[in-house]
Formats: C-alpha cells, structure tokens, sequence
C-alpha cells in the first residue's frame, strides 16, 4: 500500500513537471528574441551622454542597427508595481507619453495577461508617420517588446512606413528605499532621415518620457 501511494505520488509529481515545462516552452517560442537583444541587454559598453536633473541618458553601437541603441535611468520614489503598470498599458500611451509624438496606440492581439501584440502611431513634425508593431511580454519586473513581422497587411491598410528594427525593455529595480527605473531601446525609423537628427531627437524626448510617466503613475495613485 506504501509502495503504490509512493509510485501514484511520484507519477502527479512527473505529470506537473511535464505541464510546467511545455508551459514555459511555449511562452518561450511565443516571445522570439531578436539577434542584437543581449548586446542591448548588457550593462557593457554604455557611455553617459547626457545628464539632466533626474535622468542619466546613454547609448552604445548594436550591430543589428545604424542606430545607437539607448538607455534612459530615473530614480522615483514611486514603487515598482505601479510604475511598471503604467509602462504595461500600452493602451493609454498617448496620455502616457504626451511629448513622445505618439498619435495612436493599442493592442491588436492579447495572447494572455503578460502577453500582447501591440502598435504606436509615430507622427513627428515634418517627417512621415511611422507605425511600431511589435510583441510585448510583462516579465515580474520588466517588459520586453520585439517588433514583428507576422501581421499581415489589414493591419497596417494606410501602408505606414514600418520601422525594420525595434525592440527595447522597460526595468524596475530597488534602488536604496526607492525604485530605479531602466528603459532600453534599439530602434530604426527606417526612411531617409539622417542618423545626427535620430539621436537628438532621443536625447530630447528620453529624458522627458521617464518622467511623464512617472508624473502619470503619480496621477493614478492620487486618484485612488
């Protein structure tokens, strides 16, 4: 009776393992990494560019793009939760992000609660609109976003200019009794715009975004 209580215990204990491990396969093929992701990912190599009162600005070369790849750090006192949540709802981006040129965003597809496909209309002055699709994965503390090239054409009817590189991460971490807010991207609009106007226009609108969305997040909580 021991022995078959043993072998019917160890046999449910197999079965979960197996469901846990085609689990996190199939998340794991769901959420395809880009060549260039760990290059991005990698604390070497950045170089402090830009300072502002809150927000240390770097950037570093990614083989996969003509573009320098960025980083953009702020300390809040705003708590993690909260400030991933607010990066997480892509849906109220354009409120987010009041200064980041976004005109419209949202999400296409949900594959679950820490999975979307997802868009952002880009309209800045004097330059074509472009349109960012990409997936999106909320980790426990960060968000990874891929851009992808499985949607078909329905999605994008007006022929948008499609930017051919993107992908970049959101990261909070504790820093001391508050919280250390980490963006990394790697982007290409794409098109004819020279590479000097790209990078000023990053180092102008960066800075800005950390903190409109910690202003946004402050927001949501005072609201409560």
């Amino acid at each position: 009776m021991f022995n078959s209580t043993k072998k019917y215990i160890k046999n449910i204990y197999q079965c979960i393992l197996l469901c846990l491990i085609c689990f996190y396969s199939i998340d794991t093929f769901a959420h395809q990494y880009p060549i260039g992701w760990d290059e991005l990912q990698s604390d070497d190599g950045w170089i402090l560019i830009k300072e502002t009162d809150r927000v240390k600005i770097f950037n570093k070369e990614i083989s996969v793009s003509p573009i320098s790849a960025y980083r953009a750090e702020i300390i809040s006192s705003i708590n993690a939760d909260a400030i991933i949540h607010t990066a997480w709802d892509i849906e109220k981006a354009v409120e987010v992000f009041p200064n980041a040129y976004i005109t419209s965003s949202g999400i296409y597809k949900k594959n679950n609660e820490n999975q979307y496909t997802a868009f952002q209309l880009f309209e800045v002055p004097f330059i074509s609109p472009r349109l960012y699709q990409f997936n999106s994965i909320h980790l426990q503390n960060s968000i990874h976003w891929v851009r992808t090239d499985t949607l078909g054409a329905e999605y994008n009817p007006e022929d948008i200019l499609l930017p051919p590189v993107n992908f970049g991460s959101w990261e909070v971490e504790k820093y001391d009794d508050k919280t250390k807010l980490i963006y990394k991207v790697c982007t290409d609009p794409g098109g004819k715009i020279p590479k000097w106007i790209v990078n000023m226009a990053n180092q102008k609108v960066l800075p800005q975004m950390l903190i409109d969305l910690e202003q946004y997040a402050i927001k949501q909580i005072e609201s409560k």
